[in-house]
């Protein structure tokens, strides 16, 4: 009911202002608010609703931001250039694969979202409010499993979220990953006491969630956060406060079960579910290898006769198929080489190195000038970065390329950095508040 008056409520609110309907647009995106409906609300399309609002009031000019033209940057081209490279492999593709359409279709939907982030967003404040609303949005499920696996003393298994793209624990553990250190941003960032404690407590819960997925890829992600965290830290007494605590609470709250999973990454190579992974890598890496252009399409290794067909091509990848029947693709990289080519591939790393590029240059000028008064950038840019990160490791060994949130956050460290321009193009007397 709770959750019923909410979206009933949010409905009139995004009238009143493109902004908000954008909010709410991006906020039902990755809530997936039809995992917590029942009844007749379940078929109610949130999603296109805010969006069909959100895009309306800005053909009408009435986005709530200001009226300056968008600042189109390098890596929004790369995002526009990745997603017409996506729609002519589609164009291109093996068929048949019935699973073509429903991603492509899923794929114009996220990136609808991601386009329109420069005409809404164009200032401190604008990223400030979508961070916050993936922090609440995605950020909810963590909390929610966190709490269970507390009430239930370290035996509830996370198994991910229906009919979206975390449908699996290890695909769930790494959209924990992604809005961590968002929520690690917030608490080193807000005045407000209260606020500051919710972002520490949905942390700690969300870390919580991350082990109760049973996760390997998501514990190596979790390390690899930590490690990043306190090495990057301009308060390395406090991360290292920080990461004690998070080790011991493992240590305290970890089922046994949690370090058995865990331990087993040492024996990988023994592992049928690892090697299960190695065979869905050869046949995506030969998908690519035979079509490096467009690669086989969205999916195409999940079709039994696409499999069939380039399961003993040549790749670099040499394995004995006989065992194995088709599979996902188990890895961000070989799902984008088979499913869009070595050029897909390309267009792909570039974006996340975009990432990488656009930190450096943020922080960069910061120092260049002597901003002190941008420093809330440099924060914003390592947090992003960070999440981005913890997908690239946890990434891996998942099916998870064109999940939105990558991409919100990918353009919003390209916005970032035409916002950090424009504060330095004035007095630093002139500064954002």
């Amino acid at each position: 009911m709770v959750m019923l008056v909410a979206m009933l409520g949010m409905v009139p609110m995004a009238f009143m202002n493109g902004f908000v309907a954008f909010l709410f647009w991006g906020y039902t995106t990755v809530l997936t608010p039809v995992h917590y409906l029942y009844g007749f609300m379940v078929g109610v399309r949130f999603n296109f609703i805010f969006a069909a609002i959100g895009l309306g009031l800005l053909f009408l000019g009435k986005t709530g931001q200001k009226e300056e033209k968008p600042k189109l940057t390098f890596t929004y081209w790369l995002i526009v250039a990745f997603f017409l490279h996506a729609s002519l492999s589609t164009a291109f593709a093996l068929r048949p694969n019935p699973m073509l359409a429903i991603r492509y279709e899923d794929l114009v939907k996220g990136f609808a979202f991601i386009l329109a982030i420069p005409f809404f967003v164009k200032d401190r404040v604008g990223i400030h409010a979508l961070l916050a609303m993936l922090a609440l949005g995605l950020g909810l499920h963590g909390v929610v499993e966190g709490l269970k696996f507390i009430v239930s003393g370290g035996a509830h298994r996370v198994n991910g979220i229906g009919r979206s793209s975390l449908t699996d624990n290890n695909l769930f553990a790494v959209g924990m990953i992604l809005v961590l250190p968002i929520m690690l941003y917030f608490f080193n960032t807000l005045s407000n006491q209260k606020a500051k404690l919710a972002a520490l407590m949905g942390a700690f819960l969300t870390i919580l969630t991350i082990i109760a997925t049973n996760s390997r890829g998501g514990f190596l992600a979790l390390a690899v956060l930590g490690g990043w965290y306190f090495i990057g830290s301009r308060r390395k007494g406090v991360a290292l406060v920080a990461l004690l605590a998070a080790v011991t609470m493992v240590f305290m709250l970890a089922p046994d079960s949690w370090f058995t999973r865990i331990s087993s990454i040492e024996t990988a190579t023994e592992d049928m579910s690892f090697m299960n992974r190695v065979a869905a890598w050869k046949v995506n890496a030969a998908l690519g290898w035979a079509n490096p252009v467009f690669g086989g399409g969205f999916s195409g290794a999940q079709i039994g006769w696409i499999w069939e067909t380039y399961k003993n091509m040549p790749s670099f990848i040499s394995l004995d198929m006989t065992p194995y029947s088709r599979l996902v693709a188990h890895s961000i990289y070989f799902q984008v080489l088979g499913d869009l080519g070595f050029v897909g591939l390309f267009l792909f790393l570039a974006l996340l190195s975009s990432a990488y590029f656009n930190r450096k240059a943020i922080i960069y000028k910061i120092k260049k000038n002597k901003r002190s008064d941008l420093v809330w950038a440099r924060d914003m840019a390592d947090a992003m970065f960070l999440a981005l990160l913890g997908y690239m490791v946890g990434g891996a060994g998942v099916s998870l390329a064109y999940y939105e949130v990558v991409y919100i956050l990918i353009c919003l460290m390209g916005v970032l950095n035409t916002v950090v321009d424009a504060q330095i193009a004035k007095p630093q007397s002139d500064k954002l508040a």
